[in-house]
């Protein structure tokens, strides 16, 4: 037991190789993050904080997102000293940054998975480079990784203060704290089996957990809300499950894809052909028993793995598939955080080392195709939306589409008429209106008819991300009502619904008979 205990005080910050090692990723991933466009997800965000006038306000706004506060409350903060979004990348690129310092220098982990780790996918891509709520979840998960197997004073209060903040992070970080807890439980009644304080701590995890809930489902009047979920149940939910081990542990995306982002090279070899689909389940089966073997040596890690199995396939069940990368990424998370609390008390078998060092290569060669494309080509081309509104003449009304909303008010850091609305919006809201309002095949026609009339003009000019194919296909009466022309476009983003056009849409001129 004192081996043990020494071992998991143990910090290297001695080792040169570490050191290097965390060089090379400041580096990486602060390049890669200088070169990346935040994208809708990213600045949707962004918006609802700017626009929030306080701290209930920002939590009236937040309660139709589905998420938390925490990191709401960190960009809130950020944005009462600047409306320019690159501090948000910089923050997250902070929090990042000390997951990894802490992996390398804090973690039991062999030295070969120590630095391995930190340049797979999703610590070098999905939870560095975008900015969202999921890399607050990973630093919270290290840090009660690292407080565990410690005997401290205040102990018990450092361990439920960054279990509540883990649970505020986002519905996927509450599944790690559930199962942490678990992990938490299990290692307690093993050194008291006779104490009945294990009932307490019992309590306590539950009750913690539910104090997030209420920002996890949404009013009854959001778009999003349990009837939504519950209408798009169906076998995708048992699919996308079934494949998501495929996401979490070998991300490699479909690298002949432009779009690459949130694909998987195997489940998109596997569409339209159930053998292969069949085939691509039974290699997530395979790869979850390999390294639910790995950890059979210590049953705690094992009990938190499968914990988190079992929570997440509930969860998928019922409403959260894990349809993309970055939720099937909680699964990896999850493993990681058994592995670390695993090798504070065994040192792993030669052949699981192997496959779990094996797992992390893949990991390493997953990162390349996102890392690389995502500097040499425009992952989002919303942050050029004022050059588009450059093009519009002086004086000139100019107004935007709904999804369009997200780059202007990020960008151009100024509120536009939405004629998806009918109504000058700061940010994008969930609710039952926005549901009605899409639903309107002629909304485009509507609304540029509505403020036309309102301004007393005959021209407008429109941002959207939508392409002219698409618009007349979503609205059939615009281009009958309106002259609509293309007069400038921003295209080539990785994320497909990241492009920008500008549109000039005016009345037909009616010629007078002599």
């Amino acid at each position: 037991m004192t081996e043990n205990l020494k071992y998991s005080n143990r910090v290297d910050l001695a080792k040169p190789v570490l050191w290097l090692a965390f060089a090379a990723y400041v580096f990486l991933s602060g390049y890669t993050i200088a070169h990346h466009e935040m994208w809708g997800d990213e600045i949707h965000s962004w918006n609802i904080v700017k626009a929030s006038a306080g701290f209930f306000d920002l939590m009236h706004n937040i309660r139709y997102e589905g998420h938390p506060p925490l990191w709401y409350l960190v960009m809130w903060n950020v944005s009462k000293f600047t409306h320019n979004p690159a501090y948000v990348q910089g923050i997250h690129w902070v929090i990042a940054l000390v997951s990894v310092f802490l992996i390398l220098f804090y973690s039991p982990l062999p030295i070969s998975s120590r630095l391995l780790l930190p340049f797979g996918y999703y610590f070098l891509f999905e939870y560095t480079v975008l900015s969202r709520n999921y890399a607050l979840a990973v630093l919270l998960t290290i840090c009660i990784c690292i407080i565990l197997r410690k005997d401290f004073r205040y102990k018990m209060l450092l361990y439920y203060g960054l279990l509540y903040l883990l649970v505020n992070t986002h519905l996927l970080g509450m599944l790690i704290a559930a199962s942490l807890h678990l992990y938490f439980l299990f290692v307690f009644r093993q050194k008291n089996p006779a104490k009945p304080v294990i009932n307490i701590h019992t309590l306590i995890g539950p009750l913690i957990i539910i104090a997030a809930v209420y920002f996890i489902f949404p009013p009854s009047d959001s778009e999003m809300n349990v009837q939504f979920w519950l209408s798009r149940w169906g076998v995708r939910n048992f699919i996308n499950f079934g494949q998501a081990p495929l996401r979490a542990f070998i991300p490699v995306a479909a690298w002949w894809k432009y779009d690459f982002w949130n694909s998987e090279f195997i489940i998109e070899f596997a569409k339209g052909n159930n053998t292969l689909v069949i085939i691509s389940v039974c290699l997530s089966v395979f790869t979850v028993t390999c390294l639910i073997l790995a950890l059979q040596k210590n049953r705690a890690s094992q009990v938190l793995f499968c914990g988190n199995l079992l929570f997440s396939f509930i969860t998928a069940m019922t409403f959260f598939t894990l349809g993309s990368a970055r939720y099937a990424g909680f699964l990896y998370i999850a493993f990681i955080a058994a592995y670390w609390l695993y090798c504070y008390k065994t040192s792993p078998a030669k052949k699981y080392k192997f496959i779990i060092n094996g797992l992390l290569i893949i990991q390493l060669i997953a990162s390349v195709t996102p890392v690389v494309r995502d500097i040499k080509y425009p992952f989002s081309n919303a942050y050029r939306v004022n050059e588009l509104l450059e093009k519009v003449p002086p004086n000139e009304k100019t107004v935007t589409d709904y999804w369009a909303l997200n780059a202007i008010e990020a960008f151009a850091d100024r509120s536009f008429y939405c004629v998806d609305l009918q109504k000058e919006v700061k940010f994008l809201k969930w609710d039952a209106e926005l549901k009605s309002k899409l639903s309107n095949p002629y909304r485009y026609s509507d609304g540029v008819n509505k403020i036309l009339e309102e301004e007393g003009v005959n021209r407008l000019y429109l941002v959207s991300i939508v392409s002219p194919p698409i618009l007349s296909g979503i609205d059939k009466k615009l281009s009958g009502i309106f002259n609509v022309k293309l007069v400038g476009k921003v295209e080539g983003a990785i994320e497909p619904s990241s492009n920008l056009y500008l549109y000039e849409i005016s009345k037909p001129v009616i010629s007078s008979s002599h």
